[in-house]
């Protein structure tokens, strides 16, 4: 299969990404104390076939030259694990629709335990939805789950009807996750996504997503995880594509809309996972990183309710 599917291609650094972060969850799931367990993962990697080839399992990491890149950090195994249960927990509540942005090869509509009744919306480019429809299919794979498909790029296009037309009912509560997003937005994309999820949120709705003020973003563009990865690639996959234009804070600006908000810290839902950060992105021993950055603002994971 080739690199590009009906005009979706991973020759840009979000083509890449999408890629990358599958690379991620594939290795996450063959770690024997995985977080995650996405058995298609590595289906997707080596259907775009990409070059250098990324390791999907653990022990291709270092002979495949990516042992200090992302898709070698268990990060990204604590982001989707904290998303799951976020999911499952509000499906739990009662919540029966949810809503993914930028939601990539991710296949949680497929990997985890759901009802029948639960609705799942993906809004991502059609391209890339187009390509990820082919490789289920040839894997065999069927959703756990009513999956429904909203084919617009989220971050650069007004996607609100798209939704409705998927069959979003903005009568029900709903549960919205966005991880990544927020750091591909305008200050003005931001502001348009908080606004038409409350526009579509009913009481008792949930939101989970990353959260990183400009001065950790810039951090973290400069950090040996992300410069490894662009020598690995070629390719600059983050800052260059990152917005960090002045903007109000996502939790004050929820807060202002009437959410209940709370941020947990990347570190500690890591910790409460059994799985250590620090020694990845601190400054602990010679080569380990670079120190986190003194912040106004704080950072990690953030999650908002609408009161019923």
């Amino acid at each position: 299969m080739s690199e590009g599917h009906a005009g979706w291609t991973v020759s840009d650094t979000v083509g890449l990404s999408a890629v990358i972060n599958c690379a991620a969850r594939a290795v996450e799931s063959d770690r024997p104390d995985h977080l995650i367990n996405d058995p298609l993962a590595a289906h997707f990697v080596h259907a775009v076939r990409i070059r250098p080839t990324l390791p999907t399992r653990v022990d291709e990491l270092e002979r495949s030259g990516a042992a200090g890149a992302m898709v070698a950090s268990r990060f990204g195994g604590i982001r989707a694990r904290v998303m799951d249960d976020f999911l499952l927990a509000a499906n739990a509540a009662g919540i029966d629709q949810a809503v993914i942005f930028s939601p990539g090869f991710d296949t949680r509509a497929y990997r985890l335990d759901w009802p029948s009744e639960m609705d799942f919306y993906e809004v991502e480019q059609p391209g890339l939805l187009s390509l990820k429809d082919t490789v289920l299919h040839e894997a065999g794979a069927e959703p756990r789950c009513a999956r429904h498909t909203a084919g617009v790029d989220p971050r650069q296009d007004e996607w609100e009807s798209s939704l409705r037309s998927a069959g979003f009912d903005p009568t029900r509560p709903a549960a919205w996750v966005a991880e990544g997003i927020l750091l591909y937005l305008s200050a003005q994309g931001e502001a348009d996504l908080f606004t038409a999820i409350h526009k579509l949120s009913a009481p008792g709705s949930r939101l989970a997503m990353q959260y990183m003020p400009a001065d950790l973003i810039h951090w973290f563009a400069a950090h040996t995880a992300l410069t490894d990865t662009t020598e690995l690639l070629g390719v600059d996959i983050g800052s260059v594509n990152w917005n960090t234009e002045p903007r109000q804070a996502a939790p004050a600006r929820l807060e202002a809309a009437g959410w209940g908000v709370r941020l947990d810290s990347v570190m500690d839902r890591g910790l409460a996972l059994g799985v250590s950060l620090h020694e990845e992105f601190s400054a602990v021993g010679s080569d380990a990183g670079i120190e986190f950055p003194v912040s106004d603002e704080p950072d990690g994971f953030l999650f908002g309710t609408l009161p019923r």
